[in-house]
């Protein structure tokens, strides 16, 4: 597994699914279930390695102003989402996050662009795969940080710092 792999069965799983995010997190752990064991666990990883990479300030304010607040949960769920957009929305989204209001689906804004599983999805395959236990998974040690990275932002500054998602979810 490799990071062009990843991206090609978050694609195959986006368009197998017709819009739909929770069709997409069954269509992909029906992908995962398709590959060896070590695959699903490097797919685990590689999804915390952007998953960690999208821990940042500017999505926060991106996530809050799409749905109107945005708690630490809800954070992590919109971040699953941007990762099941695909590499060019994530990767766009990371460097201009306002960029979003342009590659949000009328689907995705009937759900904040939050969606729960994205971060079990893979080691649920695996425990399929190896009829082991949660706890068995094969888990990489990880220096999460205390705060997100980049400005933090106050919350009267959004609709100036995001004017395109502004315009549009507000």
């Amino acid at each position: 597994m490799d990071n062009l792999t990843f991206w090609k069965l978050i694609d195959k799983s986006r368009n197998a699914s017709d819009g739909d995010a929770e069709q997409q997190l069954e269509e992909l752990g029906i992908l995962l279930d398709d590959i060896s064991a070590d695959e699903i666990a490097e797919f685990h990883h590689i999804f915390y390695a952007y998953f960690l990479e999208s821990y940042t300030w500017p999505l926060w304010g991106a996530a809050y102003v799409i749905g109107g607040g945005c708690s630490d949960d809800s954070f992590d769920y919109f971040r699953g989402w941007l990762i099941s957009r695909g590499e060019k929305v994530y990767k766009t989204a990371l460097a201009e996050p306002d960029s979003l209001a342009s590659a949000i689906e009328e689907e995705d804004e009937d759900i904040d662009c939050q969606v729960e599983g994205w971060q079990s999805v893979a080691v649920d395959a695996w425990c399929r795969k190896t009829t082991q236990a949660r706890s068995a998974f094969p888990r990489r040690q990880s220096n999460w940080p205390d705060d997100p990275a980049g400005e933090e932002w106050d919350e009267d500054d959004l609709d100036r710092l995001y004017p395109k998602l502004a315009k549009r979810f507000s």
